[in-house]
């Protein structure tokens, strides 16, 4: 196991010297088909999911970039355009479809996540489907929904679960560097 180390010096008004040290676990991305998917958030920091989700979309190994097909009217039929997708083009879902979804406390952390996008300029939010493949993408969490087209709970949630498909969607920007 690697051990990574890091030291500093700084002055804070005049005391005494205060020496201090924390252990931090820096956990590797799973093989695919062996994880349960992880979200990386530039401010937030990360969430390994306690459950995969049982459908996703648009996902197999890698995303799957569909081709950009216009077709147009003319005068005297219809003229078509078809040339390779790109990355930026793709949206990916997640869905838990479950009776019972998930734990209140993984909706809550799917929730700030979402409620709380990072400043494309310092960083977009990193999602690791390790349940399907190996690689990671820099992600935009555009929607999240709890059994429906909003954020719909009952009184389980009291009870520390949710009720409903609950489904996330991202726009793929770009894969992790």
């Amino acid at each position: 196991m690697t051990t990574l180390t890091s030291s500093g010096t700084f002055t804070i008004g005049e005391s005494l010297t205060e020496q201090a040290s924390t252990t931090v676990t820096v956990l590797p991305v799973a093989a695919p088909g062996e994880g349960r998917g992880r979200l990386v958030h530039p401010t937030l920091g990360s969430y390994d999911y306690p459950y995969a989700p049982d459908e996703w979309d648009n996902l197999h190994q890698d995303v799957i970039i569909p081709p950009v097909w216009a077709h147009a009217r003319t005068l005297e039929g219809a003229q078509n355009t078809l040339w390779p997708g790109h990355i930026k083009d793709v949206r990916c879902a997640e869905r838990w479809i479950s009776d019972i979804s998930m734990p209140i406390a993984m909706l809550e952390m799917l929730l700030l996540f979402w409620t709380n996008p990072p400043d494309p300029a310092t960083g977009y939010v990193v999602w690791y489907p390790s349940y399907a493949t190996v690689l990671g993408y820099q992600v935009i969490i555009e929607v999240l929904t709890v059994g429906g087209n909003q954020i719909s709970l009952d009184y389980i949630a009291r009870q520390g679960w949710t009720v409903g498909v609950v489904e996330q969607t991202l726009r793929i920007v770009d894969y992790a560097q």
